[in-house]
């Protein structure tokens, strides 16, 4: 136990020489790491605000009908997630279209609803947009459009057909009663046509906020890659040297340990050193995370403990890559490999929600998947029992291979 202890204090004072080094690397990586968050952040939000297609409306929309269906579209609708129809004149429109501002125009005919009301459907309703916009958003639409035409046709004939079989049965008097009442219906058959389907609305990670699941994500790609900024620990010679250690009573298990432990050593430095400038800028509210607004760096202070388990497991997977890597090089190689590989498909570049299912269930499994379910329930207050048990197993897998490939490398080399 005391050979133990020895070779752990020559693997610590061995570490602490390369501290400052490690210290200004992660000093860098956090000022490239905050750059990056804040223009995700910030793309996320300008993409969220521009999620719905803005149109023009020009033209005559004086009928009370006309102004009626705009109304109910922008209110009860469920297209009003999608399309935001704004009045405007035709000036203002072309103006607004120029800038980007509009997705398209569109011209309503003077005297449109007259033409519906008499069955003649000679005014058409002009659609313009830019070439540029060829594409999905045009295909859609331009099946709404279909779908309005068809809709506005179909609803003319059934009130026709109507009308005409009140009066050939002698119950003229009851035509205007049974025109609104039809009206009503088809209207309402309209407004609730999203109960033939299911809408179902992509979040990020556990209903977090795109603030609050960016930054998870930087954190967690921060650990996932620490070993690149530790690979200087790694540089060690052949196997002669753990020969030796076994020899003298220090075996493969006990070897990984007091290296492991080191190890990890530098990565929670690290995970310090990334913390002092984040507490520095949420105490000063300068990232606006809605999930903790106004507690200024009380929710990271609380949220912070969570992050030691995760990075206590990847720090065994980039010790288990160093280990099994024929050379520090070729670590290095795995390990950005490996770390921005399982980042992307388990979310931390872009929400997983949006990744096939298959991919994102391969996310899922991979160690960077457990570790965001973990943090994720854990910056909001609600660790489950099971992202526990993923964390630690994966933990424990780790260790076990390192020590398994340890023996093997001591062994070859007896």
């Amino acid at each position: 136990m005391k050979r133990t202890a020895a070779y752990f204090l020559a693997q610590l004072k061995r570490a602490a020489r390369l501290l400052p080094g490690q210290i200004l690397a992660d000093l860098t990586v956090c000022v490239c790491a905050g750059a990056f968050v804040c223009l995700l952040i910030a793309q996320g939000t300008v993409s969220a605000a521009g999620t719905r297609y803005r149109i023009g409306m020009v033209g005559d929309l004086s009928d009370s009908y006309l102004g009626f269906g705009i109304a109910a579209l922008q209110e009860m609708d469920d297209s009003r997630f999608m399309v935001e129809l704004v009045p405007m004149s035709e000036q203002e429109a072309e103006e607004a279209f120029l800038r980007g501002e509009l997705y398209a125009v569109v011209r309503v005919p003077e005297g449109l609803m007259e033409s519906i009301v008499c069955g003649e459907n000679d005014r058409l309703i002009t659609y313009t947009a830019s070439q540029g916009q060829q594409g999905l958003g045009t295909m859609v639409m331009g099946e709404i459009t279909d779908i309005a035409s068809t809709l506005v046709t179909c609803s003319q004939s059934a009130i026709y057909a109507m009308q005409r079989v009140l009066a050939d049965q002698g119950r003229g008097d009851e035509i205007g009663w049974e025109t609104d009442k039809l009206n009503l219906s088809l209207i309402q058959m309209v407004l609730s046509r999203s109960g033939f389907g299911e809408v179902e609305v992509l979040g990020y990670g556990d209903g977090l906020s795109l603030e609050l699941y960016y930054f998870c994500g930087a954190v967690l790609l921060f650990l996932l890659l620490s070993g690149l900024l530790n690979s200087a620990l790694f540089a060690r010679g052949n196997g002669a040297l753990f020969c030796f250690l076994k020899a003298r009573g220090v075996g493969a298990f006990r070897q990984i340990l007091g290296e492991y432990l080191v190890y990890l050593l530098l990565v929670l430095v690290g995970l310090f050193t990334l913390c002092l400038p984040l507490s520095f800028v949420l105490e000063r509210e300068l990232l606006g995370i809605p999930e903790w607004e106004g507690m200024g760096a009380a929710p990271f202070a609380a949220f912070l403990p969570l992050l030691f388990p995760v990075a206590a497991m990847f720090a065994s997977l980039q010790f288990f890559l160093f280990e099994a890597a024929e050379g520090i090089v070729n670590g290095i190689l795995l390990q950005l490999i490996c770390g921005v590989g399982m980042g992307y498909l388990s979310g931390y570049f872009y929400p997983s929600a949006f990744f096939p299912e298959k991919m994102r269930a391969l996310g899922e499994v991979l160690p960077s998947g457990a570790a965001v379910r973990f943090v994720q329930a854990g910056a909001l207050g609600k660790v489950p029992g099971s992202a526990w048990v993923a964390v630690f197993a994966w933990l424990a897998g780790f260790l076990a291979l390192t020590v398994l490939v340890r023996a093997n490398t001591i062994r070859r080399a007896g």
